[in-house]
């Protein structure tokens, strides 16, 4: 009987917790592939974690042209916050690519992660620009604000 109540009880804790660890997670792409060229792109993610247990939070942005024309611009902020005893880090990825034969690729970038908490991980981001093969020009500006 007390072993029942006892099972009851830690399931229902679980349950009522499950919500505090749960992880957020954000992909966005925008591509245009083969010969005439051409991605724009402004995206904005906001993820925000609370709880004892709060789960990570993880972002990737990504922007491609690839193949002869090509152009790719990109206008990216992520912000990304974690608060909780046991809080999960923060992790971003941002990406601009144009690749092969006529090139361009301007970014602006913006990340900010900010993690609190008794036993909070670190962050992590990773911004990239790249223009590849023959025409190129690959401009960037970037930002990241780290707590």
């Amino acid at each position: 009987m007390i072993r029942t109540s006892l099972l009851a009880g830690f399931a229902s804790l679980a349950l009522l917790s499950a919500p505090a660890m749960a992880q957020n997670v954000a992909n966005v792409s925008n591509t245009a592939a083969g010969i005439g060229n051409s991605a724009e792109q402004s995206a904005l993610v906001m993820q925000k974690g609370k709880g004892m247990f709060a789960g990570p939070n993880a972002a990737s942005v990504s922007n491609t042209a690839a193949g002869i024309g090509n152009h790719a611009a990109q206008a990216a902020t992520v912000k990304q916050r974690s608060s909780g005893l046991f809080s999960g880090g923060s992790t971003a990825t941002v990406g601009n690519t144009a690749a092969g034969i006529g090139n361009h690729a301007h970014q602006g970038a913006l990340v900010m992660q900010s993690s609190k908490g008794k036993f909070a991980p670190s962050n992590a981001a990773n911004v990239q620009n790249l223009s590849a093969g023959i025409g190129n020009f690959a401009g960037q500006g970037a930002l990241v604000k780290q707590r």
